[in-house]
């Protein structure tokens, strides 16, 4: 069974993700997954502090998106971004991270960055498994630590990350699955957003359907973002 939920209500069930959180939302190639992931963009919007953590361009493939649908992204001007490699300066660049480099390197520069930002930040990661593949010399699993375990139980960080699951392994994709306390699996059908609960803090959450109407979040959006664009 499928909950349907309106947008707003979507966009509650964001804010009562906890401080310490660390959430994974998994899609595929096929899934506008630009819809998703603006909604914890836009919290912005709201007053709530968002940090971008943007791997390979990542950010970049997601604004182009939106704008195609007709949806203003001036919004992201402003939002933080720690960039993980490319070269596409969406946003405001706060730190530029070398995925060359070691890999407590990164850790050092992230954490020192991040602590340079007072107060509840909501950190969005876009293309983690863009970095695991790019560098297939580490194991995932430091990969993965190396930008989210500090989130895990911390009292000034939320962790939102989007992970195509098509560009990895099982045994990976289970090793993110592990470090995060709410898992949810993004799938398009009927015209609707479905999210389908796979890890929850609450037992009585699991194998939990919601969805949104596709349409319905395209116009708030666009109502959101202010003026629509030319088509």
């Amino acid at each position: 069974m499928v909950i349907k939920r309106s947008v707003p209500e979507a966009v509650e069930s964001i804010r009562g993700i906890e401080p310490g959180e660390a959430v994974v939302v998994e899609y595929t190639s096929r899934d506008p997954v630009h819809l998703a992931v603006s909604l914890p963009l836009m919290m912005a919007e709201g007053g709530v502090k968002v940090v971008v953590n943007d791997v390979l361009d990542q950010l970049h493939v997601i604004r182009a998106h939106l704008r195609i649908l007709g949806i203003r992204t001036d919004w992201m001007d402003s939002l933080p971004v720690i960039k993980f490699g490319g070269t596409l300066p969406v946003g405001n660049v706060i730190k530029r991270i070398s995925i060359l480099k070691p890999a407590p390197v990164w850790s050092r520069e992230y954490e020192n960055t991040l602590a340079s930002i007072p107060g509840l930040k909501l950190i969005v990661t876009l293309g983690i498994e863009k970095m695991i593949n790019v560098r297939s010399d580490l194991p995932a699993s430091t990969v993965c630590r190396t930008t989210g375990a500090s989130s895990l139980g911390a009292e000034d960080k939320i962790k939102v990350t989007f992970v195509n699951k098509d560009l990895l392994g099982e045994s990976t994709l289970e090793d993110i699955r592990e470090l995060a306390t709410r898992v949810f699996r993004l799938e398009f059908q009927d015209a609707r957003l479905i999210l389908e609960v796979i890890k929850s803090p609450y037992m009585k959450n699991y194998g939990k359907r919601f969805s949104v109407e596709a349409e319905d979040l395209v116009k708030y959006l666009q109502a959101a973002a202010g003026d629509y664009l030319p088509r």
